[in-house]
């Protein structure tokens, strides 16, 4: 488990330095993460809804070899949307029996802090 964690670290950091060496400033997010209890709804506003938000999810859901890549994926997404945080992150370890019968799906909410 750890040696496949190692893996998708260095994979990930090396698509980052190909694609920085290409001009294109990427590095993988880090935002924190909170579950419903530790956040009040009133303390943040919602930006985004990451991870299965739009149409195609109904149809197919884009599955990660791993959890931490599929994590990733949501805090990246959310970042990218301009967010300070992910709420109410949520995990599964199946993506579609028929389709893509192995890998990982998160998602979760994006935030704003209320300052």
């Amino acid at each position: 488990m750890v040696e496949l964690k190692t893996a998708c670290a260095v994979f990930i950091g090396a698509a980052a330095a190909g694609l920085a060496s290409a001009g294109v400033a990427v590095e993988p997010a880090s935002l924190p993460v909170y579950d419903a209890t530790q956040v009040a709804f009133e303390r943040y506003v919602l930006v985004k809804r990451v991870g299965i938000d739009d149409w195609r999810s109904a149809f197919r859901i884009k599955g990660h070899p791993d959890l931490a890549a599929a994590t990733q994926a949501v805090l990246n997404e959310a970042a990218h949307a301009g967010a300070d945080a992910v709420v109410n992150l949520t995990c599964f370890d199946r993506t579609d029996a028929l389709m893509d019968p192995v890998g990982y799906f998160c998602y979760g909410n994006a935030i704003r802090l209320k300052k």
